[in-house]
């Protein structure tokens, strides 16, 4: 078994991958073929004011790097980097000073180009197995819809629209590990946007400010970004933080009809929808079949899933090799429209 380290404790480190590795330590010892060993361990120096998910036993807090060290196996540890992106490379750098080789990363991989190089050239000098936590592009949902791109069934892919919209008001003003809008939905949606329509350039990007009663946080009110991919499709990504409902959907338009695909919108659900229409057809529920014209809903618990396909390939030496190109190609599209939105006046607030 290997025994987590989870290196900063805000919404994600805390919230999902905390959680989520206790759910599926007991899982699978449940099952009879344990995986993951408890207690995990977390580190943030906020330690002792944070509340953490688990029964006692199953979650050790420390607030120091280490501290952290000092209760883990480097040999036996996965380290879950969840801290914000400008401290990425640094943290890492530490871990593998340690002897720590095994790394789950969480998007982006860092804050600049220049430090996305240096991470590279880390990794490669280190031998570091290193997984990018990349939930949307290895759902269930996601593989439909390269079943259904490259089934041809709908003819050539033509555009994909994603929309990621929720409102963001107490997060955005009570923390700082986001400097603009590009940095909370975006990196999801780009690295699904290129596995779904090979490399890309970025088209156009612009942010607008968060307004609330009494201020406004420059550059977090919201996000779009343009890209032309190399195989003639173009994407949309559209991010609202001042929305006033949740929404998670991509729209794929296909030659021959369309593909929406509703991701679960939190951790209260795990349940994907999809609804396929080709034109000139109706939308009648067919459960069966997932190709077929229909609305189709099943379950697809995106980050456990990953978490524990990256577990067991790290025990078998196979985990982080798959995604980390796509996922510094995203980055790099992600820095290129940062520099885009600075060099550029801010858009009005903004609609969708």
């Amino acid at each position: 078994m290997l025994q987590p380290l989870v290196v900063g404790l805000g919404r994600s480190g805390s919230g999902l991958h905390l959680r989520t590795l206790i759910r599926l330590a007991r899982r699978t010892a449940d099952a009879g073929g344990p995986l993951v060993a408890l207690p995990a361990v977390g580190c943030d120096p906020r330690a002792g004011a944070l509340r953490v998910p688990g029964a006692p036993g199953e979650v050790t807090v420390v607030s120091t790097l280490d501290q952290a060290l000092d209760q883990v196996d480097p040999a036996a540890t996965v380290a879950h980097v969840c801290t914000p992106p400008r401290l990425r490379h640094e943290v890492v750098a530490r871990l593998a000073g340690h002897g720590v080789r095994r790394l789950v990363v969480e998007k982006p991989l860092a804050a600049s180009a220049a430090e996305l190089d240096a991470l590279v050239r880390l990794r490669e000098q280190e031998g570091l197995d290193l997984a990018v936590v990349a939930h949307w592009t290895s759902s269930r949902l996601a593989g439909r819809l390269r079943r259904l791109i490259r089934g041809g069934r709908l003819g050539p892919l033509r555009r994909i629209t994603v929309d990621q919209h929720k409102p963001r008001f107490l997060r955005s003003l009570t923390t700082d590990g986001h400097p603009t809008a590009l940095d909370v939905e975006i990196p999801h949606s780009l690295g699904l946007a290129l596995d779904l329509a090979g490399p890309a350039e970025l088209r156009a990007a612009r942010c607008w400010d968060l307004r609330l009663a009494d201020r406004a946080l420059p550059r977090l009110g919201g996000a779009h970004v343009e890209l032309a991919h190399r195989s003639g499709v173009s994407t949309l990504l559209r991010s609202d933080l001042g929305a006033p409902v949740r929404q998670r959907s991509v729209v794929c338009e296909f030659e021959g009809g369309t593909a929406t695909a509703h991701f679960p919108l939190s951790e209260d659900d795990d349940h994907a929808q999809l609804v396929v229409s080709p034109f000139g057809h109706g939308t009648a529920c067919a459960p069966d079949g997932e190709g077929e014209a229909g609305h189709h809903v099943f379950r697809d618990d995106a980050l456990t899933d990953f978490l524990e396909c990256a577990y067991r390939n790290f025990a078998s030496g196979t985990a982080g090799a798959a995604n980390f190109p796509l996922a510094c190609a995203a980055t790099r599209l992600l820095c290129a429209a940062r520099e885009h939105c600075a060099a550029v006046p801010q858009a009005p607030a903004g609609s969708r």
